[in-house]
């Protein structure tokens, strides 16, 4: 199912006023009077419409959300999905034919959010019988945090018995599933279609990273001194070691930010990732009275004993 929160490059749990921004930026960016009818641009604003004609409705949003989540039949649609219920939420009207009518993408606007939404499966072409198809065949693909943040290809086994070269795009998520369109299960017959190959996403999880909708966490141990001092670090990014510098005087908790480190948006843009400091307090040894000595002296000259207000 297409991922319209990937479309607006907005997080599934963002709010109406985020959606609607993002939704006037891209809008903005790709309409055909300020892109000269770049056919690409064109079919971009095409597809940001689309999905905020769902999401900038809060009835239309809960019923994606709930289908988005659900299931997969063997026929590629959602558990649960019944025509005549889309037709009733997203504003079909009258034009379905009532109850018992079969979706179809030759019925204007609706049809084209039908297939845009669903790949076109369970619609059917007007006067034409509906092909045989063969059945869509489910499996995993496991990747790495990184390859889920910036996008990988995989050879993998389709449901014929070949191969099939897969792109998965950055920005994906554990719970995600490509659809791999003619690469599961052949057709019961010569004249059919092959079904579609669905695959979910399992991202490996980082010893070190932490996604937070498109910016990446981490925390960052820092000695006393170095946080008294300051300190150049090496951490870990999705594309490799990078060295932070630790401003003299950091307090544990304290966030520095790697700003375009994230995960990429569906508009190209990306996230930051935020460095949360963890001070760690060394654990003196009963007869180092020496160390004692020299830390006292230290809480004496300096503010090492922060001001309490309670």
């Amino acid at each position: 199912m297409k991922d319209l929160y990937q479309t607006l490059g907005v997080a599934e749990n963002a709010d109406d006023g985020t959606i609607k921004k993002a939704f006037r930026k891209l809008a903005k960016e790709n309409h055909p009077d300020a892109t000269g009818g770049d056919k690409r641009k064109t079919e971009r604003f095409k597809e940001v419409n689309e999905a905020y004609s769902v999401l900038g409705d809060a009835q239309k949003r809960g019923e994606y959300d709930r289908l988005k989540h659900a299931p997969v039949r063997p026929d590629g649609m959602p558990e649960g999905f019944d025509p005549d219920s889309f037709a009733e939420v997203f504003g079909g009207g009258g034009r379905f034919g009532g109850r018992g009518a079969r979706v179809s993408t030759d019925m204007g606007d609706m049809g084209d959010l039908f297939s845009s939404l669903f790949g076109g499966g369970g619609g059917r072409q007007r006067g034409r019988q509906r092909a045989t198809r063969g059945q869509d065949m489910a499996g995993t693909v496991e990747i790495s945090f990184e390859e889920a943040a910036l996008g990988t290809r995989r050879s993998l086994r389709s449901g014929n018995g070949g191969t099939v070269e897969v792109q998965i795009p950055p920005g994906v998520d554990s719970g995600g599933r490509l659809r791999v369109a003619g690469q599961g299960g052949s057709a019961p017959d010569r004249h059919g279609t092959p079904g579609d190959l669905l695959l979910d996403i399992a991202v490996k999880p980082h010893p070190t990273l932490r996604r937070a909708g498109h910016d990446i966490e981490m925390d960052l141990p820092l000695g006393v001194g170095e946080a008294i001092l300051g300190a150049k670090v090496d951490v870990p990014t999705i594309e490799g070691p990078v060295t932070v510098s630790v401003p003299p005087g950091t307090s544990s908790g304290g966030k520095l930010r790697l700003r375009g480190k994230g995960i990429r948006r569906a508009d190209g843009t990306r996230g930051d990732q935020m460095v949360r400091v963890e001070i760690v307090v060394p654990k003196l040894e009963p007869d180092d009275g020496e160390s004692k000595k020299l830390v006292e002296d230290l809480a004496r000259r300096t503010q090492l004993t922060p001001p309490r207000k309670f």
